[in-house]
């Protein structure tokens, strides 16, 4: 159990997890990922799911993402997004 320190929360230690890290990637023809550059060139064996997010559209930037759930040659699972505002893509953990 965590010891109570009586101290308030201040802005500057609160820290946002799970920041997206910009990735290479190498498309198939459908725009899905075969070929993760992170560390080496990693081979995509699966891709266990995949969802698209459009929202915001109200803003003057509007969130528009394909995600993908994979599994690499190694066994890491990991979800990649292509921002397609911008053509960029990212990985996250999870």
């Amino acid at each position: 159990m965590v010891q109570n320190t009586g101290k308030a929360s201040s802005p500057d230690t609160i820290r946002p997890v799970n920041i997206p890290e910009l990735v290479r990637v190498e498309e198939d023809s459908r725009g899905f990922p075969v070929r993760l550059r992170s560390k080496g060139l990693q081979a995509v064996a699966i891709i266990a799911d995949k969802w698209r997010i459009d929202d915001e559209w109200w803003r003057t930037e509007m969130v528009s993402r394909l995600y993908f759930a994979i599994v690499l040659k190694s066994g890491q699972r990991l979800v990649v997004y292509k921002d397609l505002t911008n053509g960029c893509w990212y990985r996250q953990s999870y």
